[in-house]
């Protein structure tokens, strides 16, 4: 395991390269080009943007749904224990979300798994990393790289003054992150766990847990 300040530099380059908020976030796919108005298709009635706009483009879909039962996406299944708790996903974009309740607060698991995408592992980690700050510095971070039942598994965590550019609002001291992309036989899934630091710290064994028990379907 290695301690780290600022960015991080692995050597792998797999996986996509997301951001880490939303909308424009590690949980919502870059947009692809408009096609040209010669070959853009007629627009149907049913396919407005949600404020009315007739030539907007319509809607991306909502990522499909992890089964609360038995957790599977991409290729991988894991097991969840408490305090982790399934709920429905608050981002579209999300595949599954775990809540954990805390006396300081909430904190979130997402889930989530953009098929077909290429880009580098190491920049997402190091992009979220350079969401938290320890007072003017970069916030230390231990990041790892290991392998379970045969799968690549990339871990980070880190604690600070949490700032989601992304997202906008005000910065949130005393925040945690654990998070993990395991490299699935359909590309990268991507956990992170976000909250105050007490209740992440709640969690961190059911988060062990559930990257332990991570194999291919």
């Amino acid at each position: 395991m290695t301690v780290i300040a600022g960015g991080l530099a692995f050597g792998c380059n797999r996986g996509p390269e997301i951001e880490a908020g939303e909308p424009a976030s590690a949980e919502t796919a870059p947009a692809h080009p408009a096609p040209s108005a010669m070959q853009a298709p007629p627009i149907s009635p049913n396919a407005r943007s949600p404020h009315g706009d007739p030539h907007a483009p319509p809607a991306r879909p909502s990522a499909p749904q992890v089964d609360p039962a038995a957790p599977a996406l991409a290729g991988l299944r894991w097991e969840v224990n408490e305090p982790l708790v399934s709920r429905a996903p608050q981002s579209r974009m999300r595949n599954a979300e775990y809540a954990v309740a805390g006396e300081a607060g909430e904190a979130v698991l997402a889930v989530f798994h953009f098929p077909g995408m290429g880009g580098s592992i190491a920049d997402n980690i190091a992009r979220w990393q350079g969401q938290f700050r320890t007072g003017d510095a970069p916030a230390e971070a231990q990041n790892s790289e290991r392998e379970i039942h045969g799968l690549t598994v990339h871990t980070l965590d880190v604690t600070g003054t949490f700032t989601d550019g992304m997202r906008g609002g005000p910065p949130q001291d005393n925040t945690r992150m654990l998070a993990a992309i395991v490299e699935g036989p359909e590309g990268p899934v991507f956990f992170k766990l976000v909250g105050p630091a007490a209740t992440v710290a709640s969690a961190e064994g059911a988060f062990e847990h559930l990257l332990a028990t991570m194999e291919n379907q």
